[in-house]
């Protein structure tokens, strides 16, 4: 499986009811600049992923450790291919959001997540990869936590990711954000992690909202 590509068709998500498409509404879908501020007080800056990003985006990822590869990538890769650079930073908004956090001069890339839309489930699935020097420190729940936004203001009725079953940082991460965990049966080694987003469903499981 290869997170970096848009993924394919996948089966229908668990909380599906006969609901029509939501409206989509962009401006809350990240197409903005803005500062984010990490635990330790730290700042970077929140945007969509350019296409001028390619290199910075090449660096980010030869500064990952093999065990982040491996959870991002599900197998062993030295360095990313240009061509795949290339296709990352360059967004359909129809089709999906990404999103970097950089430095404040925007020099490197310290954080980058997105969802790919599918029409067919109205299910948003997510990945994401932070700099090794930046886990740790909130980065991850912020991108996590807009790309959330940006999948209910799209219309997704469900967001959700698979990682490996080692990989404890994403599973408490998406624990802490109110994702479910299923072990899948048909890969052992890894976890499905899904949060509903449905409002009509959301109201039905809490009545006392």
């Amino acid at each position: 499986m290869n997170l970096f590509l848009s993924p394919s068709a996948r089966p229908p998500a668990r909380h599906r009811g006969n609901h029509p498409p939501a409206p989509k509404n962009r401006a809350n879908t990240g197409n903005s600049t803005k500062p984010i501020f990490l635990d330790d007080g730290a700042m970077l800056v929140l945007r969509p992923i350019d296409p001028a990003d390619v290199d910075a985006l090449i660096r980010a990822f030869k500064r990952m450790t093999p065990e982040q590869v491996r959870a991002r990538v599900f197998h062993a890769l030295s360095e990313l291919p240009e061509p795949v650079a290339r296709a990352m930073c360059r967004t359909d908004p129809d089709e999906g959001v990404a999103l970097v956090a950089t430095d404040p001069d925007g020099a490197e890339i310290r954080g980058e997540a997105r969802v790919h839309f599918d029409p067919v489930t109205q299910s948003a699935e997510l990945a994401i990869a932070i700099d090794p020097e930046y886990t740790g420190r909130g980065l991850g729940r912020i991108l996590v936590e807009n790309l959330i936004e940006a999948s209910k203001a799209h219309g997704a009725l469900e967001i959700w990711g698979d990682t490996q079953a080692g990989n404890f940082a994403m599973l408490r991460l998406t624990r802490r954000l109110g994702f479910e965990h299923q072990r899948k049966r048909e890969e052992a080694g890894l976890v499905r992690f899904s949060l509903n987003l449905d409002p009509a469903c959301a109201h039905e499981c809490n009545p006392d909202r």
